[in-house]
């Protein structure tokens, strides 16, 4: 039988080996070697205390490496090893490695292994820095996509954390709060306290540009707003807030912890590769490999990680092969994502904000109304469509970028960690992406209505379709067990907890802000600074979230704050509600495309610089930014009657 994945060149670059002709020798000695070994479903190929006789490489197939209690701690494809630690050291076997499915393997006998270790030396090494990269590489992606969800930044914390910056940060915190408990007068209603009404709000914007800490920074706003209205009672309203949120949107809570579901069973599937395979084979042009990720985007616009991550593993290496900069393909599959998503309803975004406009608002329908008037998201996607097509002029680093790779140059620019291609397998199905996602829309849109000419959306009932789908789907194929399945489910409702956190405490947020008046006296600021002009709001309303996204880094507190007061202006102003929560909406893509944060995670899965990806896209940006103000105003000046 020919290898299709343990090929020569994979033996080669496994090992490391150059074109010397001594190891062009070793080469063929490791290859004569390689015995090819077929296991039936459920056989083991090795068991815990085994002897260590041979170091495997997997050809086709699944294995699943169970614990000392049976778990299934791990799982190994198609091109993927394992035994070569314990066969050069001769240690007992630490773990059942077990067959799921018909699985096919070339074992190389440590005799072998032994002899290489004489004539190369470093193999051991290269062993060991493999097992440590492919480890650590990992668990950095994993916890830059779970800390960009969570609006944790980068590394958590934009201060040095020591016990002395510890000790001033909470000691500042707890003299605030001790002032305010002493000194602050009751909150009597129709009474006007400028202060402290605009307290709560600059101290969140503050603590999380000063340590860009969200969830810590909305928690801390809530318990001083608490403070506010009930004094040494405060505990016991900060209690009773929490529950009533939970309480009123149970649905939008327990979509949100099944979407951290879905988007982890999509990578446990091994669909992700099998779409970069179908696209190698059959889009042949740079133009057709962007305008696929475009539109790959918008179809799994469900998680704008998910389709970083997806864009990053599937054509970024096929844009490098049509000689594409990594600068401009960047910009395609990284700035495409959140503006499909926060347009979306069946999206992590879409949901979050469904939720939050319908504790304000009490209409689920004003996300579908107000996602019409998200100008910034619809510019945004134009653009990078015209990008795609090549019919957008190049600009700043980005025409420096296309000089560079037409003149010979790199792909990539300067200080770029160039990320090495993704282990290929053969066990992925592009289906299994597609089929699910279609379902989703399917069954959403079937279990919504028409009522009175408004469309709507069930997620929820479409969710719970979709995960059965995807059990019977994935289960019967045999790509994952079902304790597999429902393991990955946890995980997904885990990895979302931090959001659920935000959402909640983003609701009792704005509740607070409304009960101790700060919405009805903003209100009335408003009216006597800008007059007769009321056109010009969602424009204001547009720009004043911008700064404040990017000053905040984190979208979703930007709207936890932006949306609450966007709805009582649009009420107060008599104006049209759906232009003015777009508008937020709008800034939140404008401003977290201005921000730094997300541009680490963006950079690590693209594979370019993140400050040369930021450089490049930042004209364009500054550029959408001012169209969409100027749409905003425009859009004001309509919505006045008469």
């Amino acid at each position: 039988m020919e290898p299709k994945v343990i090929t020569r060149d994979y033996i080669r670059d496994f090992f490391k080996f150059g074109d010397t002709e001594k190891e062009k020798k070793i080469l063929n000695y490791i290859m004569r070697h390689l015995v090819l070994r077929r296991y039936p479903h459920s056989a083991y190929i090795c068991r815990v205390g085994d002897a260590s006789t041979a170091m495997y490489f997997i050809e086709e197939g699944v294995l699943n490496v169970r614990g000392p209690h049976g778990e299934i701690i791990n799982e190994l494809q198609a091109g993927s090893y394992f035994g070569e630690i314990a066969a050069i050291t001769g240690d007992k076997r630490g773990a059942d490695v077990q067959a799921w499915g018909d699985v096919l393997v070339y074992e190389l006998d440590k005799s072998i292994l032994h002899a290489l270790l004489k004539n190369k030396p470093g193999i051991f090494g290269i062993f060991l820095e493999s097992v440590y990269n492919q480890g650590t590489d990992r668990y950095r992606k994993l916890m830059r996509a779970l800390n960009s969800r969570r609006g944790l930044g980068v590394s958590g914390s934009r201060i040095k954390i020591t016990p002395l910056s510890l000790f001033i940060n909470y000691y500042l915190v707890f003299f605030l709060f001790l002032n305010v408990l002493l000194f602050a007068p009751s909150m009597v209603p129709g009474q006007v306290y400028p202060v402290w009404f605009c307290m709560p709000i600059v101290f969140l914007v503050a603590y999380i540009v000063i340590t860009g800490r969200a969830l810590e920074s909305i928690v801390l706003a809530v318990m001083l707003i608490t403070i506010l209205l009930s004094k040494l009672n405060f505990l016991s309203s900060f209690y009773t807030h929490i529950l009533d949120t939970i309480a009123e949107t149970p649905d939008i809570i327990l979509l949100v912890m099944l979407m951290g579901s879905l988007t982890r069973l999509f990578f446990a599937s091994g669909s992700i590769n099998a779409l970069k395979k179908v696209a190698e084979q059959n889009i042949k042009s740079g133009e057709g490999i962007l305008l696929t990720a475009f539109f790959s985007t918008m179809l799994v616009a469900i998680d704008e990680y998910l389709c970083i991550l997806i864009s990053g593993a599937c054509f970024v290496p096929l844009s490098d092969q049509k000689r594409i900069s990594r600068e401009k393909s960047s910009m395609v599959m990284g700035m495409a994502p959140m503006a499909f998503c926060i347009i979306n309803p069946i999206s992590l975004t879409g949901i979050y904000l469904t939720g939050v406009i319908f504790l304000v608002a009490g209409d689920k329908q004003l996300f579908l109304n107000a996602a019409r008037y998200n100008f910034s998201s619809l510019l945004t996607i134009i653009f990078v469509l015209f990008l795609s097509l090549d019919m957008i002029p190049l600009v700043g680093p980005l025409k420096k970028a296309s000089k560079r790779v037409e003149g010979g140059g790199p792909l990539w620019p300067p200080d770029t960690d160039v990320m090495d291609e993704q282990e290929g397998t053969n066990r992925g199905r592009v289906a299994n992406l597609v089929l699910p996602v279609l379902v989703l829309i399917v069954s959403s849109v079937a279990a919504g209505s028409l009522e009175a000419g408004a469309f709507s959306v069930n997620v929820l009932y479409g969710m719970f379709i979709t995960l059965i789908f995807m059990f019977f789907l994935y289960c019967f194929q045999q790509f994952m067990t079902p304790e597999q399945f429902f393991r990955n489910i946890v995980f997904g409702i885990e990895s979302m907890l931090a959001p659920i956190v935000m959402f909640v405490m983003g609701k009792c947020f704005a509740v607070g802000l409304e009960e101790i008046g700060f919405s009805s006296w903003l209100n009335s600021v408003v009216q006597s600074v800008i007059g007769g002009q009321s056109w010009t709001l969602p424009a204001i309303v547009f720009g004043i979230c911008t700064l404040v996204g990017s000053l905040i880094d984190n979208p979703w507190a930007m709207y936890a704050i932006g949306i609450p007061l966007a709805v009582d202006l649009a009420v107060g102003m008599g104006g049209n509600m759906a232009l003015y929560v777009g508008a937020v909406c709008a800034a939140g893509l404008i401003g977290n495309e201005i921000a730094l944060g997300d541009i680490f995670f963006t950079g690590s899965m693209l594979g370019i610089n993140p400050m040369a990806y930021y450089r490049s896209k930042f004209p364009y940006i500054i550029l959408i930014a001012v169209l969409s103000f100027l749409s905003y105003a425009a859009a004001g000046y309509l919505s006045v009657p008469g």
